[in-house]
């Protein structure tokens, strides 16, 4: 599944599809799973992208980063951090209208590290700093922000949508592991 998806670009249209495919295939255990790990955090969240990559691969990863925690409040800190900037300088200029960029700065710095968490399960030791490589490797910036943000939004909205809380946000959390898999798949082809 993720070597046909290398060959065609890559949207989050067509990633969802194919997320959707694998979650209804797995007959409820991706669902079961989703729902135990979200007690636990980041830690509970990795755990279920083990999981979800063994589905697709056939073999979990076995790699671990010493702190699935550490790792997310780091991700999430920093974009966060950007979101922050752009609203503290609303706020200071006195231009309200650049608020809703605050969005765009988020993502355009967690798109950086969307492939952190997998990159950690594959046992990558500086899994941040690899994300921004195979991004950039990849797809740029601003093309894979192009990908995040309707992900981000499938997953945000879709229980308000009637799609289902959990099933929405596995949806997303799949694309990100099947768009990873393409994306390993062009580096090893290049």
């Amino acid at each position: 599944m993720a070597e046909s998806l290398a060959l065609e670009p890559v949207s989050a249209s067509a990633l969802l599809r194919a997320a959707a495919r694998i979650y209804d295939a797995s007959h409820g255990e991706l669902e079961l799973r989703a729902r135990r790990a979200a007690r636990r955090g980041f830690a509970g969240g990795a755990e279920w992208m083990r999981a979800a990559l063994g589905e697709l691969r056939g073999v979990a990863p076995s790699g671990s980063a010493r702190s699935f925690q550490r790792l997310g409040l780091a991700k999430y800190s920093l974009a966060g951090g950007a979101a922050g900037l752009v609203l503290a300088a609303a706020f200071a200029l006195e231009v309200p209208w650049i608020a809703p960029l605050a969005v765009l700065a988020f993502y355009l710095v967690e798109v950086r590290m969307v492939f952190a968490f997998p990159l950690a399960l594959d046992g990558v030791a500086r899994p941040l700093r690899a994300s921004h490589r195979l991004v950039n490797a990849n797809h740029g910036v601003w093309e894979a922000t192009a990908v995040v943000m309707p992900l981000a939004a499938a997953m945000l909205v879709g229980g308000f949508l009637g799609r289902g809380f959990v099933r929405s946000w596995c949806l997303g959390c799949l694309a990100v592991l099947l768009w990873y898999e393409s994306a390993r798949a062009t580096e090893r082809a290049a």
